[in-house]
């Protein structure tokens, strides 16, 4: 018999967060003057003509668009706004799989895993705590951690509680996955442009033996590309 693929549910990433140090290019339809690359200073904000100071950091890049647009429509009708992110220098993490709103971090103050998960919505019904997945870049080369995060939130046992470096990325798994392989590949083909933003690391099938066998605590290498 051959063997059925597990049905998987839609992968939703949050809408990218902007940070301080991070750059953007915003075009305005049919006015050329208005296109320019700005970075986000130090107070998370941005100059932009005809409507002065506009707050970014911490906004997505979707809402950041809707008030430049809002704004400018004072000044020119119908504005039609699009922002790109062009250089990314501000400190976030990620956290995918088995939580309520999977996506960016920005990393602006301490931050553990279990805060993270929090952050990100809490844990969904299919969580599978007991084993989740810290990939880090460390020295250039990268590692896959498990951490037992059942026994942090039930026992009190906070050293398996990680904080959070920029970069890292956190994926809490499901209880049952019956297709390691097929899920894992499923969920790189979606998140690679954004991870390779982030932080140049890509899911490489070395995480699949973490799901598959991981230990708590375990530490497996994990090949990352250069930049």
């Amino acid at each position: 018999m051959p063997e059925v693929e597990p049905e998987s549910k839609p992968v939703q990433i949050s809408e990218f967060i902007l940070g301080v140090g991070d750059s953007i290019e915003v075009t305005v339809y049919r006015h050329d003057d208005l296109k320019k690359t700005y970075k986000i200073d130090s107070s998370g904000r941005l100059m932009f003509p005809l409507i002065g100071d506009v707050e970014a950091s911490g906004r997505s890049v979707f809402k950041l668009s809707d008030e430049i647009r809002d704004r400018l429509a004072r000044y020119i009708v119908n504005p039609q706004v699009t922002i790109s992110v062009t250089a990314v220098q501000s400190q976030k993490i990620i956290v995918l799989g088995e939580v309520n709103n999977p996506g960016v971090q920005t990393l602006d103050s301490s931050l553990s895993a279990v805060d993270a998960i929090s952050k990100a919505g809490g844990m969904t019904v299919d969580a599978k705590l007991s084993n989740v997945v810290l990939i880090r870049r460390v020295n250039g080369k990268g590692e896959v951690t498990t951490l037992d995060l059942d026994s942090v939130i039930k026992k009190g046992e906070w050293r398996h509680n990680r904080f959070l470096q920029s970069g890292d990325i956190l994926y809490v798994p499901a209880f049952t996955i019956a297709n390691v392989s097929w899920y894992f590949g499923h969920l790189s083909k979606i998140l690679s442009p954004i991870v390779n933003l982030e932080s140049g690391i890509v899911l490489w099938p070395q995480a699949q033996d973490v799901l598959l066998y991981g230990e708590s605590a375990s530490t497996t290498p994990l090949s990352i590309p250069a930049r």
